[in-house]
């Protein structure tokens, strides 16, 4: 696949995340292969959702985000590292000031369907 120009330009994620206004709006700062790069400002609750496709893996920059999975709430904190796996129900919730990476292949949205976002790629 072939890259789309974000391979080769430095940037900043908190800057990049200080200029990113709505919550839950993923934002893609980078890429690797075909793998998009992705940053979010979250707080409260996102809908619950699956990838039937694709894991998902959240990097928790700032704040704490909580995975509420089918059995276990998964709890994390800044600098921690999950990865849920396709097929997997999660519902994503936040504390307020909660920033947060994920690595998602290119063309996933974010709620798992068609029709979902898949990303504010920035130039």
């Amino acid at each position: 696949m072939q890259h789309t120009g974000l391979v080769a330009t430095k940037r900043n994620v908190h800057e990049e995340l200080d200029k990113i206004e709505q919550l839950w709006s993923p934002h893609v700062v980078g890429e690797v292969n075909d793998y998009d790069v992705k940053v979010a400002n979250v707080a409260g609750e996102f809908a619950e959702h699956v990838h039937d496709d694709t894991d998902e893996v959240f990097l928790v920059l700032a704040g704490r985000l909580h995975l509420d999975l089918p059995d276990v709430t998964v709890t994390l904190d800044p600098l921690d590292l999950y990865t849920v796996p396709r097929g997997v129900r999660h519902r994503p919730r936040a504390d307020a000031g909660t920033r947060i990476l994920m690595l998602e292949p290119r063309g996933t949205s974010q709620d798992g369907t068609p029709a979902g976002t898949t990303g504010v790629r920035l130039t």
